[in-house]
């Protein structure tokens, strides 16, 4: 038997590089999957390939900022593949700039998408792990939470509110065994990494610059995040609650 077959998952931001990583590897364990994205997304066409391997999966457009639009998602999934039991919420934005020329719509954007993003989810889909008798919650934090960087400061302080809220609810949902736990990564080589770094003066230098940030001085692939989600998921990580997971190629070592 598959590693989560009967199971539901929901995944947020599930077009990205990450999230679409996540994605195939739960359908490939046998879990049926949800694609919680933008309209604009690719989630169709991934969740057409998982179909068109056996698996069951549905991309649903969902604005992960709207409480109304999660809401929706949610009992749609509940639906059309049953009470979800797993959740990661990976959905993100990255907005830099200097604190004094910051527009406060881009800080709220951020803030939205980043933290509240991650709250609404989790807030409708708890009540179907609990009827269930317990789940299991990753979020998608970074290393981010734990240092700064010059024009970061939005990224920074979303992240690290993810890493707050993730230990706050696992206090609060470990009797309703409802485990919530956090991955960061280090620097991933993703689209959404290579649109920040190709918007900087010396792309080529700071590339270089960011592989030579982690031990192993380079960057993380999304199926090395994802795997780090897999377990979290799993039975196998059934007494990590709370925790934070480095996918990071040293990076923290070198602070």
């Amino acid at each position: 038997m598959s590693e989560f077959s009967g199971q539901v998952a929901v995944i947020t931001g599930a077009a990205g590089a990450i999230g679409a990583a996540t994605t195939r590897l739960l359908a490939a364990q046998g879990a049926a999957v949800a694609l919680l994205d933008l309209p604009a997304s690719r989630a169709d066409d991934i969740a057409g390939e998982i179909v068109a391997q056996g698996g069951r999966a549905r991309a649903i457009p969902t604005d992960v900022q709207q409480e109304s639009a999660v809401a929706a998602a949610v009992a749609q999934v509940a639906a059309e593949l049953g009470p979800p039991t797993l959740l990661v919420t990976v959905a993100a934005i990255n907005i830099t700039g200097a604190v004094e020329t910051l527009r406060v719509e881009d800080w709220d954007s951020m803030m939205a998408v980043n933290v509240r993003g991650v709250f609404l989810p989790i807030k409708h889909i708890v009540p179907h792990m609990q009827a269930a008798g317990g789940g299991a919650i990753v979020n998608m934090c970074s290393v981010s939470a734990f240092v700064g960087s010059s024009g970061g400061a939005p990224y920074h302080t979303t992240r690290g509110a993810v890493l707050s809220l993730t230990r706050s609810l696992a206090q609060e949902l470990a009797p309703q065994h409802i485990r919530i736990n956090a991955v960061c990564p280090g620097w991933v080589a993703t689209p959404f990494t290579d649109a920040y770094i190709n918007s900087q003066p010396d792309p080529a230098a700071l590339r270089a610059y960011a592989s030579g940030l982690h031990a192993l001085n380079r960057m993380a692939t999304p199926q090395e995040v994802a795997e780090a989600v897999r377990w979290l998921l799993s039975p196998l990580a059934g007494f990590c609650t709370g925790s934070e997971i480095f996918v990071d190629g040293g990076f923290m070592i070198k602070r």
